[in-house]
């Protein structure tokens, strides 16, 4: 071997030597130095990301106080993928949470998730449920116990009307919108539903390692969940809680607006319910005894009622507006007016009221005279003047599932009952009878619009929208849904007679600290239930630039007459006089 050989075969040992040597202090490196870490990294199975979810965004009234909000609450969820015997586990966890293994396998089934996704199982189990389960890990492997958070409505039934309620989502839900999952909650109905874009925030993620029992050993990578965003109401919860009171256990509506921004200050609709139910979805006995009340529906904007008296304002203003009468105008009025055979009495028969002006017709709310008003008008400019005035138009009110009224015509008659248009039908019409059936928000509406001076704009409840940082991203302005210039006389002969009326001997009361008051009374009857009555009282104040309108309505009401409803409009003006 010459020397050249030599030195390669050297070079070659050389080499061999470095490399077994590398080899042999890397493998102590890993089994020595890095043992202890290695062996507990092979106990990982892997990386998984996370969805986290953000807190829901607060619901205030005007003040700050808080009507619903997000509180923290635990969860008991399941990752397939780690469960070892889902036999054995689920009756384990069966035991701890009181939930039958076969709920337990439908409640995967149904979510229809990735082995590596999370199921909840049960929201808001107690803390004593928690700690078992905790203590029980070892022997229940993907079955953990997460933090989440529950909607709390801390006044209970009290504005729960608008406020509305959340639930789980359904497949539908799902389908329609990929922000959600089988886990979340969305907003079902009222102000919840309304504001679901704003409220349900931004959904964060994680990158975990988890180890082989599925429990989350380190944080890789984390972009948190952004909160949802405030949404500031023009509710007075201390005037809504008195409006609660003012209707007890009746069924029926109360309403209090600023008819200046058709800002609403405060809205009761009876039945009600408590929206706490809701949250992890109510029981079937619960639900059916609220179903059975109606106590779903609100009354103030998706039932329709006859508006009896309150709608004679409107027929003056027909009237008025198109120049059938003007404010002096004398119409002789006897205990009754016979029309097509058929006499068509007034509410104080067989008393009459005699000769009669307008403003003071109304004040009277004598029914002979607006039978004779309404033929004298005719249906034709009564329906024009309602659709001028928007009156059995949908309000825009911002809250779901709002109806809209009937303002009734020869070819709607026609076209729904099948049948001619009589003169009767237009006497009943001028007196919001017959077939004139009227939702409380759009009798409020109307007299919004009187009230402002033919200025009529969209009741809401918005105020402004607030970001979780504090920042102002929608704030509310007043929406012109009608702009309407009255004659020089009419409004004056309808605000006139409004407060003629409130100034009558058992009206007065609602005078609060002298402040001069327009009302209207209603009493409507109602053809399904023999000898029933609607009544119904609706006022501003003070009379001109008026800060405040307030709605009362009672179905199938026990109250003698619309006139008893004063002490309860008197005791809400007291909130704002």
């Amino acid at each position: 071997m010459n020397r050249k050989e030599t030195e390669f075969s050297q070079i070659i040992y050389a080499l061999i030597f470095v490399l077994v040597f590398t080899l042999m202090g890397r493998a102590y490196y890993l089994q020595v130095v890095k043992g202890d870490y290695y062996n507990e990294l092979s106990q990982y199975r892997s990386v998984r990301i996370i969805e986290t979810q953000p807190m829901r965004g607060r619901i205030l009234d005007k003040n700050g106080i808080v009507l619903a909000e997000d509180i923290p609450s635990y969860s008991v969820a399941v990752i397939m993928e780690d469960v070892k015997n889902p036999k054995h586990e689920f009756s384990i966890l069966s035991s701890i949470i009181g939930m039958r293994i076969s709920d337990i396998e439908d409640k995967i089934k149904k979510a229809n998730l990735p082995a590596y996704e999370y199921v909840i199982l049960k929201k808001d189990i107690s803390i004593k449920e928690r700690i078992q389960i905790e203590e029980s890990q070892d022997k229940l492997p993907g079955i953990n116990v997460i933090t989440s958070y529950k909607r709390y409505y801390p006044f209970k039934e009290v504005g729960a009307a608008f406020i509305g309620y959340v639930g789980p989502v359904t497949l539908d839900d799902i389908k329609t919108d990929s922000y959600y999952d089988i886990n979340d909650v969305i907003g079902k109905q009222g102000l919840e539903l309304q504001y679901e874009k704003y409220l349900r925030g931004i959904k964060g993620k994680k990158e975990v390692l988890v180890d082989a029992f599925g429990r989350v050993k380190s944080i890789l990578y984390e972009e948190k969940p952004v909160p949802g965003n405030d949404i500031y109401l023009n509710i007075d919860i201390n005037v809504q809680k008195d409006l609660e009171n003012l209707v007890g256990d009746r069924n029926g509506v109360a309403i209090a607006m600023d008819p200046r921004t058709g800002g609403i200050i405060a809205m009761v609709s009876h039945p009600t319910f408590d929206p706490n139910l809701f949250v992890n979805g109510i029981g079937e006995k619960d639900y059916n005894l609220l179903l059975e009340k109606n106590a779903f529906i609100n009354r103030a904007i998706q039932s329709r009622f006859p508006p009896g008296s309150t709608f004679k304002s409107l027929t003056l203003i027909s009237a008025l507006e198109k120049g059938v009468i003007t404010k002096g105008t004398i119409i002789d009025c006897g205990p009754y007016v016979t029309i097509g055979g058929r006499n068509f009495k007034d509410w104080i028969y067989p008393s009459a009221f005699g000769r009669q002006t307008p403003s003071v017709a109304l004040a009277n709310s004598s029914d002979v005279f607006f039978y004779k008003l309404g033929l004298m008008t005719g249906v034709d400019t009564i329906k024009y003047y309602s659709d001028l005035l928007k009156v059995g138009d949908l309000t825009g009110i911002d809250v779901p599932f709002e109806i809209s009224g009937i303002i009734p015509s020869p070819q709607w008659k026609k076209e729904t009952v099948g049948e001619q248009w009589y003169l009767g039908d237009t006497a009943n019409m001028s007196i919001g009878q017959g077939f004139v059936s009227l939702t409380p928000i759009e009798v409020a509406s109307l007299y919004q619009i009187i009230a402002n001076n033919g200025i009529g704009l969209t009741p809401h409840f918005l105020n402004k929208i607030v970001s979780s940082k504090g920042e102002v991203i929608l704030e509310y302005k007043p929406q012109v849904r009608v702009n309407y210039k009255f004659k020089d006389d009419t409004l004056t002969v309808i605000k006139d007679g409004l407060e003629g009326l409130s100034n009558k001997p058992d009206m007065r009361i609602m005078r609060v600290n002298g402040v001069t008051v327009c009302s209207k009374t209603g009493t409507a009857e109602v053809g399904d239930k023999e000898g029933s009555v609607h009544h119904w009282l609706v006022s501003f104040a003070p009379k001109d630039n008026s800060s405040v309108l307030g709605l009362l309505f009672f179905e199938y009401s026990k109250f003698p007459s619309s006139h008893a409803l004063a002490p309860l409009m008197r005791d809400l003006l007291k909130n704002f006089f």
